[in-house]
């Protein structure tokens, strides 16, 4: 990977983070973060900033610590905001205008936010109740899984979920320290660990490209593996060198095209815009 820049630092002035967590892309290439300042910011591609979305509070568009992010593409650029604090998912068009919510009694900790790429359905895992459940793009409850252990299909600290082009789910089980790969009907397929046979240190963001490729970020490993749908490993971009510093990449996003890479990093405050070599 080559390194092209990136923008943020830590503050809450417009531009900045408080340890941005999520990041996402919609279809023009526009970059969506969400951080722990309490709103949604937009950048073009070299990190520009357009727009700040929402404020703290309780109200419709408004966060209280915004967790997971997922732009629909496929559907006009919809965008999925885990409103962790306030217990609610928030949905909004692609300029950022408010849509629509609903609430859930399982949304303790919303963590991540996957899309089915068939149906549209979303996936929002919940980080402090080790559940994943499926709704539908309007909120109504399609199946729910998981729940706290170490056996298949159970999980420890749900961090990241995404899913590839067959409709499989993929999800960083971060204190478990593996990736759990589930099929369309949340039935267990398959889970993997660090390669070498050890455990990831702490797997948090998952992102799977067009060619289905699984991206998996190692938070304090400082390395974003990638992995075939089987769990076989393809490389790992080991990031302090490529960065010029110490890192945490907690969440990554790749264009369409495979042209652009895009790391929220927490140690920093900072998004990354990568290209590869």
């Amino acid at each position: 990977m080559i390194l092209v820049g990136s923008w943020g630092g830590f503050g809450t002035e417009p531009g900045q983070f408080v340890e941005p967590s999520s990041v996402e892309l919609q279809s023009d290439g526009t970059v969506v973060v969400a951080g722990h300042e309490d709103r949604i910011q937009t950048f073009t591609a070299d990190g520009a900033l357009l727009e700040i979305w929402g404020s703290s509070g309780v109200g419709d568009g408004q966060f209280n610590h915004p967790h997971g992010l997922a732009v629909d593409r496929a559907r006009g650029d919809i965008v999925y905001i885990g409103d962790q604090e306030n217990g609610r998912m928030q949905v909004f068009t692609a300029d950022g205008t408010f849509a629509r919510l609903w609430t859930d009694p399982q949304f303790q900790h919303i963590h991540d936010v996957g899309i089915d790429p068939g149906s549209g359905d979303v996936y929002i895992g919940d980080y402090e109740l080790d559940v994943l459940q499926r709704f539908t793009s309007n909120g109504e409850l399609v199946v729910e899984l998981g729940g706290t252990g170490t056996e298949p299909g159970q999980f420890d600290g749900i961090w990241g979920v995404s899913t590839d082009s067959a409709g499989n789910v993929y999800v960083a089980d971060t204190f478990n320290r593996r990736i759990q790969k589930l099929d369309p009907a949340g039935a267990f397929v398959a889970e993997w660990r660090a390669p070498g046979g050890g455990d990831f240190e702490k797997p948090t963001g998952v992102f799977v490209d067009t060619d289905d490729v699984v991206h998996v970020c190692d938070s304090l490993a400082e390395i974003v593996y990638r992995f075939d749908t089987d769990g076989e490993l393809l490389g790992r971009w080991y990031l302090p060198p490529v960065l010029g510093e110490t890192t945490e990449p907690e969440d990554i996003v790749i264009d369409a095209a495979g042209a652009n890479i895009y790391i929220a990093e927490v140690r920093n405050h900072r998004v990354y815009h990568l290209v590869p070599r």
